[in-house]
């Protein structure tokens, strides 16, 4: 019987418009008001993650930075922080700011971002945890909970120059979506979905073989090992698919309502 459900955002929950589609927005909140526990588990930063809870009504913890932070909706418990050394954050964020990558940079609650899409934001409609920066490297002063870089260039560019020179201290996990631009997670050592899904599940008390984990992308492959049941987006790489339990069409197509009904909701 499935306890818990752990779901990625990003080309999972969220559609091809970065949207909660209707269909899976009702079997999440079927599947929360039978007492299954529904814990986002994405990339995105706390904030992010936090609008999403709040519309699906969960008082969950959520699983941030690629499991680098673990805390409980609505501002509630921090259950794990692990912060990326300060020296690495701010060389990363220093090349990113030279290559003018799309890059999110969260540093002490705040994401500063350097996004293409800058002349349609209003700073000021912004939420207080965000900030539109062109450099982020003078604002890592602090401790940084992890930075995010999009595009193939981007990803491809940070990874050579970086991960040899700080194996064993920061983790660069990457995501090569079918439908989703690439990007890389760069987080604190020994971090990953699955280490934070495991400290979420002995959080709640739900074993890990009750938890069902859904994902699109290499990041979600850690916490696909540690879930009981796995199941994989219709538009994840084939071998993502491969390591799961279960494919279930894209997330254009309602593949969490789908994976929700058929191991959740109709007596899975």
């Amino acid at each position: 019987m499935i306890k818990l459900v752990a779901l990625d955002l990003d080309g999972t929950l969220l559609d091809l418009s970065m949207r909660l589609g209707e269909e899976d927005q009702a079997a999440v909140v079927a599947a929360r008001d039978r007492g299954v526990l529904i814990v986002l588990n994405t990339a995105r930063w706390y904030g992010i993650a936090q609008r999403t809870a709040r519309r699906l009504e969960l008082t969950t913890p959520l699983i941030c930075h690629n499991g680098a932070h673990v805390r409980v909706a609505n501002d509630g418990e921090e259950l794990l922080h692990v912060c990326l050394p300060e020296e690495a954050a701010r060389a990363i964020a220093a090349f990113c700011d030279d290559g003018g990558f799309e890059t999110y940079t969260t540093v002490d609650g705040i994401t500063y971002m350097r996004t293409p899409l800058e002349a349609q934001i209003d700073p000021a409609r912004l939420p207080q945890d965000m900030q539109l920066a062109r450099r982020h490297a003078e604002h890592v002063r602090g401790p940084a909970t992890g930075l995010i870089v999009f595009s193939a260039d981007g990803v491809r560019s940070v990874c050579a120059a970086f991960e040899e020179r700080y194996r064993g201290e920061v983790e660069f996990a990457q995501a090569w979506g079918e439908t989703s631009q690439p990007y890389v997670s760069i987080t604190g050592p020994g971090v990953d979905k699955g280490a934070a899904l495991r400290v979420v599940c002995e959080w709640s008390g739900v074993a890990p073989d009750e938890a069902m984990a859904v994902g699109d992308a290499a990041p979600d492959l850690a916490m696909f090992d540690v879930a009981g049941v796995s199941v994989a987006m219709g538009n994840a790489p084939d071998d993502v698919k491969a390591r799961a339990a279960a494919v279930a069409p894209s997330n254009a197509e309602a593949g969490v309502a789908w994976a929700l009904r058929r191991f959740v909701l109709d007596g899975g």
